[in-house]
């Protein structure tokens, strides 16, 4: 006799349609922009995505226009400037399972709800290294790729924040007043 085993995973999922991996080049900065040169490689996505580049920011922007998916530019812990990806809103619930995000209990599908490297998810990853006869510790990434954090309900003004690049990004819960703006694209 077999006995089926069952699983608590969400069949639900969330969808953002309007988050794309390209970045807009803005030709001309607005006055209500700033400029910030990011020289930081936690939001590659395999181009080199953010890092080196002047990015245009967009400091009139009103918290509560703030999406998921959008790049946000901030004030973090340590009193540096830094952009990274909003993943959950005020009020959301979020979790993170074997490197997938979950909001709300329905599977987050975006290029962004997964545990990424360069761009590329686990299998894709560990295959070009593996293939092009890369160094690398294969015991951190696995780590990485299978990043589980348990459920966090957030605060009526608290975003949950991960960078593109799960290797080289902190996780972090930031509270709007840290808010400066919204990353629209790379200045021109």
């Amino acid at each position: 006799m077999m006995v089926g085993c069952s699983f608590n995973a969400s069949l639900e999922t969330l969808t953002d349609n309007n988050t794309t991996p390209d970045v807009t080049i803005i030709e001309n900065v607005e006055i209500d922009m700033i400029t910030h040169h990011h020289m930081y490689d936690n939001m590659d996505r395999g181009n080199h995505d953010y890092f080196d580049k002047t990015l245009a920011i967009d400091t009139n922007i009103k918290v509560p226009e703030i999406s998921r998916g959008d790049v946000v530019f901030f004030d973090n812990e340590a009193g540096e400037k830094d952009i990274s990806r909003v993943v959950a809103l005020p009020g959301e619930k979020f979790k993170i399972t074997k490197g997938q995000i979950y909001i709300n209990g329905k599977k987050l599908e975006a290029f962004y709800g997964t545990a990424h490297r360069v761009g590329l998810d686990m299998e894709n990853y560990f295959k070009k290294m593996d293939n092009e006869g890369n160094e690398y510790d294969k015991k951190v990434m696995m780590e990485v790729f299978e990043t589980s954090i348990k459920e966090i309900n957030l605060s009526d003004d608290e975003y949950y924040l991960i960078g593109d690049d799960w290797l080289q990004s902190k996780m972090m819960i930031l509270k709007e007043d840290k808010f400066i703006g919204k990353v629209v694209g790379y200045a021109k």
